[in-house]
């Protein structure tokens, strides 16, 4: 397997090690349709998808490899693996959710420093692909056998990047000549629209919809399992919002006698309201009620709750960061709470007194923001 230098190993497991081998003669870009950081896009392929890259490219330019490039990643089709053991290696950009912004300069620096270097590891030559099995250079929309069902992935804007600056840079830093004027005009035919609806709401303060996250996503899609609409998980829901929850509502929309933009699987309040019997509100905790909480419950008679429902929402980000057992969530902020809230402190760095499993502001504000709930005095 290659590592590109210039990227944080971020080794994605049992992929990385399990899957076939190839030959590299195509790097292909991708828009992941998500504002997201190299760690971020890193769970999203460890916990949710098989559909992986290997690397993941952040707004500042800051890139992670997941998997080596001699080894086949599944974002690119028919370019995976090809009967001769040729593939293709693929690079998932952050972008906006509808993949229509342009390259930041960082992000265009580091597409062309890495293509450079799989010009001279691999020898991929300096040009665009030809065919969808040409050796070269290419972004994801640039042929049909590159996606399933068609993408628009990249947006014009980078695809305009792409012809202008990136591989023309690439070519340049790798002491090529001028890339051939093309035959015929490159852009490539207009591609069609998303399958799925990728935009977002706001409903009760919180944003449902592609690229929302917390626990009020978690809990859509448990009710729609529970009604049963979940035939598009391929794993359990939780709570970061995808295609295959937005799938799912759009079968439950449709079951209420929705149809055509009123059953394209992003909530409305009515929907949501049927669904969960209420509407969530975002999850607030006093930072001075738990503190009480920590200070009275212990000593109290066994399962005494000074306030419970705020307590339950710690306990429960407790048991999401795999310190506390879920048996504990029951409001009460016992010695086992406080045991684990301890070792959370000390995973900030915290040490001695101020690892004592008592919460303050600063260590409660980053729990919440890791896990949907605000932090009040």
């Amino acid at each position: 397997m290659a590592w590109y230098p210039g990227a944080e190993r971020m080794e994605l497991q049992p992929e990385s090690d399990g899957q076939p081998a190839i030959v590299p003669t195509q790097l292909i870009l991708h828009s992941i349709a998500a504002p997201w950081t190299p760690q971020r896009i890193f769970e999203y392929w460890r916990d949710s998808t098989n559909l992986e890259s290997h690397f993941g490219l952040g707004y500042d330019g800051a890139i992670a490899q997941y998997i080596g490039t001699q080894t086949r990643a599944d974002a690119n089709m028919y370019a995976n693996r090809r009967p001769d053991g040729t593939g293709a290696v693929s690079v998932e950009s952050a972008s906006n959710l509808q993949h229509t912004d342009p390259w930041t300069d960082a992000q265009v620096e580091t597409l062309i420093r890495l293509g450079v270097w799989m010009h001279q590891q691999h020898g991929i030559p300096l040009r665009v692909c030809r065919t969808w099995d040409d050796p070269g250079y290419g972004y994801h929309r640039l042929f049909p056998q590159w996606s399933d069902g068609g993408t628009a992935c990249p947006g014009d804007a980078r695809v305009r990047q792409f012809l202008e600056a990136v591989l023309p840079g690439i070519v340049a830093r790798a002491g090529g000549g001028p890339l051939p004027t093309p035959r015929t005009p490159t852009p490539p035919p207009p591609a069609p629209e998303p399958a799925v609806a990728r935009y977002q709401v706001t409903i009760g303060g919180l944003v449902y919809g592609y690229g929302a996250h917390g626990p009020h996503v978690r809990e859509v899609g448990e009710a729609l399992v529970a009604h049963g609409f979940g035939t598009h998980y391929r794993s359990g829901p939780d709570e970061d919002w995808r295609d295959p929850d937005t799938l799912n509502y759009a079968d439950y929309q449709r079951s209420l006698g929705y149809s055509g933009a009123d059953a394209d699987g992003v909530p409305g309040e009515s929907s949501l309201r049927g669904l969960l019997g209420h509407l969530p509100a975002p999850r607030v905790v006093s930072l001075a009620h738990v503190r009480a909480a920590a200070r009275t419950d212990p000593g109290a008679e066994q399962g005494h709750r000074t306030y419970g429902d705020e307590v339950r929402i710690v306990e429960q980000a407790l048991v999401d960061e795999g310190l506390l057992d879920p048996v504990w969530v029951d409001g009460s902020l016992g010695t086992r709470t406080i045991e684990a809230y301890a070792g959370f402190q000390r995973r900030l760095g915290y040490q001695g007194a101020q690892a004592d499993g008592i919460p303050g502001q600063r260590s409660l504000t980053e729990l919440g923001d890791r896990h949907g709930f605000t932090v009040t005095d």
